[in-house]
């Protein structure tokens, strides 16, 4: 029997979605043992070796446009996982997963300042139910809030204005350059601040190559490839839905693999997150797509 494209680019796309869920909790383990921005420098310097050796033809056309946007959107990239992963030393990978999963709600609201067109009330509504989720799982008593999930917020925000420049400057550039730009700028950058701030880490283990290899690959580059393809037979509508399930699949993993407990409060927190992303994924909006890129994670 013939299985669909649209069937098996679906799967590949869910596949990808629990990639990235599992790596928030794979991240967490080897932040016990490596410091955050040299991981993220290994990580994401590897991934541009990669994709450069792949796409090498196409790089070969890079121009102005392109690097002046693959810069731009780099910064912003950097900025989210440097916030993201360092939040990740003091929150939990089910609720790093939530909060980071909430960028998509402020897309269309920065796209404003892009377009200067109203989001729509839908994306009103979607982004009031995710921050009444954030305020549910991330305030403790006296409205303070843990610094990891404070970071990850902020995480959230820098991914928000890399996706929307990843939209501005792929209609002035090309895409797949754009993508390698950026993942090198993330990863030069990441070094940089590791050196100057970051001890010399004396060995990285078997396990640490691993669960960097693991990013790489299957969250990074080989996202990037599996997700360019499968979009071609699959609508943008399943793409969404199916990569709103990331966070579900961090809290599933954070749950069996790394024994976070669920309590009523964080299960209607995240229950809320995840009913005002899909509002906003799956609502005609007048600002620019907020469909995830495949270097969120």
């Amino acid at each position: 029997m013939k299985i669909r494209k649209s069937v098996l680019a679906d799967g590949a796309l869910l596949l990808v979605t629990m990639a990235w869920g599992l790596n928030f909790v794979v991240m967490k383990n080897a932040l016990e043992r490596i410091t955050p921005f040299m991981y993220l420098a290994v990580r994401f310097l590897l991934a541009f070796l990669i994709l450069a050796a792949i796409f090498n033809e196409n790089l070969r056309k890079v121009d102005k446009s392109d690097i002046i946007g693959g810069s731009i959107i780099g910064l912003f990239l950097f900025l989210g996982f440097a916030t993201q992963t360092v939040g990740l030393v003091y929150t939990t990978p089910a609720k790093s997963g939530f909060i980071t999963g909430s960028n998509v709600v402020m897309v269309p609201f920065l796209a404003y300042f892009v377009n200067k067109k109203f989001p729509g009330w839908y994306q009103v509504l979607g982004a009031a139910v995710t921050f009444v989720g954030l305020g549910v799982i991330s305030l403790e008593g006296g409205f303070r809030i843990n610094i990891g999930d404070f970071l990850t917020l902020l995480c959230a925000v820098f991914f928000a204005m890399q996706i929307v420049s990843t939209e501005y400057y792929s209609r002035r550039g090309n895409p797949i350059n754009l993508a390698i730009i950026e993942t090198g700028i993330t990863g030069m950058l990441s070094l940089v601040v590791g050196a100057l701030t970051e001890p010399m880490p004396v060995a990285i283990d078997l396990s640490m190559w691993i669960a960097i290899l693991y990013a790489v690959i299957c969250c990074t580059a080989g996202a990037f490839l599996v997700q360019n393809v499968a979009q071609k037979y699959t609508t943008s509508t399943h793409a969404a839905v199916i990569m709103c399930l990331e966070a579900v699949f961090a809290a599933l993993f954070s749950f069996l693999l790394w024994g976070e407990s669920v309590t009523l409060k964080s299960l209607v927190g995240y229950m809320l997150i995840l009913a005002g992303v899909m509002i906003t994924e799956l609502t005609p909006a007048y600002g620019v797509k907020t469909e995830s890129f495949p270097v969120d994670n």
